[in-house]
């Protein structure tokens, strides 16, 4: 028999062979770092520290800077104001608006001094997208600035105004009617103020009122808003009427006088109320707003006479355009009575022949209106025909008896003056 397989020798396993050690140098040398330790910088680490030394002066605070120096009540100057106004913030832009107000107010020689770097860098606010920023600069123009503007002399006046009429007559076009509206605003502020500086403005202005008072939104819109931009239009067709009156009075003594004295001014250059008007642009920007003005009648009229109570705002609409209707038919009365009297005109260029076939034509949709009034029978249209019957006895010299008849238009007339009477019966009764 042989030798018995398996045993003790037979479980063992051949040892395995250890592997020879690397001879030669090593590439990487593994550190072994224990747990929480700090790692250790690189060798190639760049130091990027930085070491600075703070050096104190006391003369150079900003309250050594701005000693004797006029600021508002936050510490600001004017000139830190002024560029705080162009601002991206609005918050920031109505900040600086309040500090340069409070600012003038409590150092009105700041005003004195600067006011031109002011009105150079306010005018921009005319635009502004923001309605409390363009309020603020109304306001400030209002109370503080023009006020002193009155005071310079005319040269540096006129100069100062054809920076701020450029921004005005340039939001009149803006794309939004709330700029549109504001810069009507301002205009007005500034005829109130300098009527004198309107004629060189009268054409653009008049081609803005048409433009505005031609488009629909501002008349399906809140009245107020066409309450203001007619009560502009009536303060620069008085400047208008007022100077084509002067004109009118001048030209009588001028036709009244000898020839050697023909060569003597009539007209002073700075008085307000002089000034060339009536060019034959600004009469045909006027003749377009007869026929936009009574539109606007006949819609105000409508919508009064629908409603039951009495609006407000449309009254003071129809008011208003009856107002600057009577103001452009005064001017074109003058302006047809001087194409008689001046030398070396056209009678028929704006004589009489032109204000029948040009003006009254647009007037007769008037006379609808005030039979509708007249037929309603309430008391609360008599304001409304008296306005009117003003309005035609004004026309009374150049009117028709084809296009109104003189017979009704006297009728019409007695029986306001019979109403008014009634009315003044009845108030002093009250009173008793």
């Amino acid at each position: 028999m042989g030798r018995p397989t398996g045993g003790a020798s037979a479980s063992k396993k051949p040892k395995a062979k250890s592997k020879p050690k690397q001879r030669g140098g090593v590439d990487f040398k593994k550190y072994k770092h224990k747990v929480g330790r700090k790692l250790p910088p690189p060798k190639n680490a760049t130091n990027t520290e930085i070491k600075s030394k703070l050096i104190v002066l006391p003369e150079q605070t900003m309250a050594s800077e701005r000693a004797g120096m006029a600021v508002n009540k936050r510490g600001l100057t004017l000139r830190e104001l002024l560029q705080q106004t162009v601002h991206y913030n609005p918050k920031v832009r109505r900040a600086a608006m309040n500090g340069i107000k409070d600012l003038v107010t409590k150092h009105p020689a700041e005003l004195k001094l600067h006011k031109v770097a002011m009105i150079e860098k306010l005018q921009e606010r005319i635009c502004d997208s923001d309605k409390v920023v363009r309020d603020s600069l109304y306001s400030l123009l209002q109370s503080l600035v023009f006020p002193s503007l009155k005071e310079d002399n005319a040269m540096s006046t006129r100069s100062t105004l054809s920076l701020l009429m450029a921004n005005v007559l340039n939001g009149m076009t803006h794309l939004s009617m709330d700029i549109q509206l504001m810069a009507f605003r301002f205009l007005e502020l500034v005829v109130l103020n300098f009527p004198s500086s309107f004629p060189r403005y009268a054409e653009q202005a008049f081609n803005n009122f048409v433009a505005v008072l031609s488009n629909d939104r501002i008349h399906l819109q809140d009245k107020s808003k066409l309450n203001s931009v007619l009560a502009g239009l009536a303060h620069c067709l008085s400047l208008v009427a007022r100077v084509t009156e002067n004109d009118d009075a001048s030209n009588r003594l001028v036709h009244n006088r000898p020839m050697g004295e023909l060569w003597k001014p009539t007209l002073d250059e700075d008085n307000p109320g002089s000034g060339a008007f009536a060019t034959s642009d600004v009469l045909i920007k006027l003749q377009n707003l007869i026929r936009i003005l009574v539109n606007s009648i006949e819609v105000s009229a409508s919508e009064i006479c629908a409603k039951p109570a009495n609006d407000a705002q449309s009254s003071e609409a129809l008011l208003s355009a009856l107002h600057c209707l009577h103001l452009i038919c005064t001017t074109f009365i003058h302006e047809a009575k001087k194409s008689q009297m001046e030398f070396g005109r056209s009678n028929t260029q704006f004589g009489p022949d032109w204000l029948n076939s040009s003006v009254l034509v647009y007037l007769k949709k008037l006379w609808g209106v005030k039979r509708l009034f007249h037929e309603k029978g309430d008391d609360r249209f008599f304001v409304f025909n008296l306005k009117i019957a003003e309005l035609f006895l004004c026309l009374s010299t150049c009117v028709d008896d084809t296009m109104f008849p003189a017979e009704e238009l006297c009728q019409f007339v007695s029986s306001l003056f019979t109403k008014q009477k009634y009315f003044v019966t009845r108030i002093s009764w009250k009173r008793i």
